[in-house]
């Protein structure tokens, strides 16, 4: 049996405290009958969905490079493992029939309708068995469904999944596509892929409107050896949806920076890890620094003042305050 819960324990108040809280699920739950992976072909074990839930998760996402990742019954016990909790929170992004593919996915909270839509780059030359499996990025799909969910909501939600690994900047395919979402209508855009922080940016959609795009989040809970610093740097937006001249606008944005702490069960050795945890960067402190596992294995520097160097480098100041660092 496995317990993720001790992992999330430091920021499950954190998490628990807004109406809705989402994540990308990178690995899939592809199913506790067939071996455990990680890179680069991931299983994870089916409990870690039940843990999420119990963090305070609502919104999950399942549309990433590493979806297809154990094939069509990978997706199939992905889906089966998340449907055990449908009454609280909502799991999208990849699909089993055609018909839930094209249904709008919402969630409704204190009398606002969220609808989410999820795309991906790709998914590590793997392709869909089936066409409507899972989202590419595609523009004309895109407005299409954009036009949908505005119909059925008060409010759309994107998760995309794009951009250049270990870059701190989006690409010109993230902005042109940053600009397409603005352009259709979408109030928030939550990226993630490249595993470091990108920064917060209201893009200007042709309507008048403004769309909120967060280009990358960077990574969460994750056990990667490759990289630096950044990529225990984690990165959460916290904002409002609130209702203004009978039109729902995004408020009152503000950035959070994690970490993700670990140590290493022996020393250099970088693939035996233990003690993981996500914990809040302004809880974090030279001690903790001293502990964590990356310190241990290359020059990266863990300390709260250099990730916080980073932050302030990536993220502009109007989004930050004392809870940001």
């Amino acid at each position: 049996t496995f317990n993720f819960k001790p992992m999330y324990s430091n920021i499950k108040k954190d998490i628990a405290r807004p109406d809705i809280a989402f994540v990308n699920q990178e690995s899939p739950l592809g199913g506790d009958d067939i071996p455990f992976s990680g890179f680069k072909r991931f299983n994870t074990p089916s409990q870690v969905a039940g843990d999420i839930v119990a963090t305070g998760f609502d919104v999950i996402n399942g549309a990433n490079n590493h979806s297809l990742d154990q094939g069509d019954q990978g997706i199939t016990n992905h889906i089966q493992t998340w449907e055990k909790f449908d009454h609280n929170v909502l799991f999208t992004g990849i699909y089993n029939s055609k018909k839930e593919a094209n249904r709008v996915h919402t969630i409704s909270k204190n009398g606002v309708k969220i609808s989410v839509l999820s795309y991906t780059y790709g998914t590590n030359d793997i392709p869909r068995e089936k066409p409507y499996q899972i989202n590419y990025f595609d523009k004309a799909q895109i407005k299409k469904d954009i036009a949908s969910a505005k119909e059925k909501s008060d409010a759309v939600i994107v998760s995309a999944h794009w951009g250049n690994e270990g870059k701190h900047q989006p690409n010109a395919t993230q902005k042109k596509y940053a600009q397409i979402f603005a352009d259709a209508g979408v109030d928030v855009v939550l990226g993630t892929h490249p595993h470091v922080i990108q920064p917060v940016k209201w893009v200007d959609g042709r309507e008048g409107n403004r769309t909120l795009v967060a280009y990358s989040l960077g990574n969460f809970l994750n056990g990667q050896s490759t990289g630096n610093e950044s990529n225990d740097l984690l990165g959460r937006i916290d904002f409002k949806i609130s209702k203004k001249d009978k039109q729902f606008q995004v408020q009152d944005v503000k950035w959070r920076s994690m970490v993700n702490y670990y140590e290493l069960t022996q020393p250099q050795n970088q693939f035996l890890k233990s003690n993981f945890k996500v914990m809040m960067l302004d809880d974090y402190n030279d001690k903790d620094a001293t502990h964590h596992g990356r310190n241990q294995m290359d020059s990266s520097s863990m300390s709260p003042a250099h990730l916080r160097d980073i932050t302030r480098s990536v993220i502009d100041k109007q989004y930050l305050d004392n809870r940001s660092l």
